[in-house]
């Protein structure tokens, strides 16, 4: 009876032994983890940011000038001055417009003479009469320049020179007459080139053709045209 006693107590000691040992070490393991929890971040050396290659830094360089304010921006910029095209633009377009006008005109003294300034005898009626201009032929529509500027005094239809346009030059009227259509209006201004209408016929002259006059406003009387325009063909 007292061996087993004794063999029960041994027993029971080992097993003390053996959990007091077991806890022990359970104990150590905490406190290690906690030891080590606590040195890790010292333990962790300061980062610290990299130093970009050249590149990286020259780019970064070149973006510091977005992020100051714009009005330093709008100094720094150098001032861009657009060339005016307006005066560029009207010089042109007047160039054309001369150069165009002067064909019309060299055009126009092209034709023949088919009727002079002066006493004329007239095949249609057989007799002499007088002619206060000239008739230059030319083709059926053909656009007929004014020979000089000036302005649209008036438009109307005459019984013998057919649709006529007067335009007013200095202290002469210059007609154009025996028109088949006309594109100018009254008072207009007008250049030297500029249309005045198109060719037409009239009932003593079936052949399409410009009919000119040149008269003096203040005395009423008729002028050679070829003293005004020395470039009319003989």
């Amino acid at each position: 009876m007292p061996r087993k006693i004794l063999t029960k107590f041994a027993r029971f000691g080992y097993v003390g032994q053996v959990v007091t040992a077991g806890f022990l070490l359970t104990v150590a393991v905490l406190l290690m983890f906690a030891v080590i929890g606590t040195l890790e971040p010292m333990a962790k050396p300061p980062t610290a940011n990299p130093i970009p290659p050249p590149e990286r830094r020259q780019q970064e360089q070149a973006v510091i000038p977005d992020a100051l304010p714009q009005e330093q921006l709008l100094i720094s910029q150098p001032e861009v001055q657009l060339p005016s095209t307006g005066a560029t633009a009207e010089t042109a377009k007047d160039k054309n417009r001369k150069t165009t006008g002067e064909q019309l005109i060299r055009e126009l003294w092209n034709g023949k003479i088919i009727g002079d300034f002066g006493w004329q005898f007239q095949p249609l009626y057989q007799d002499w009469r007088y002619h206060n201009g000239i008739d230059v032929s030319g083709g059926e529509g053909q656009i007929v320049p004014a020979l000089t500027a000036g302005e649209i005094l008036e438009i109307y239809t005459d019984k013998q020179y057919g649709l006529t346009v007067g335009v007013k030059y200095d202290s002469q009227i210059i007609t154009y007459g025996s028109l088949a259509s006309v594109v100018v209006q009254q008072h207009s201004k007008i250049q030297a080139g500029d249309p005045l209408g198109s060719m037409g016929v009239t009932r003593n002259k079936p052949e399409p053709h410009l009919h000119v006059a040149v008269q003096e406003q203040e005395r009423k009387e008729y002028l050679n045209p070829r003293e005004l325009f020395p470039d009319i063909p003989k």
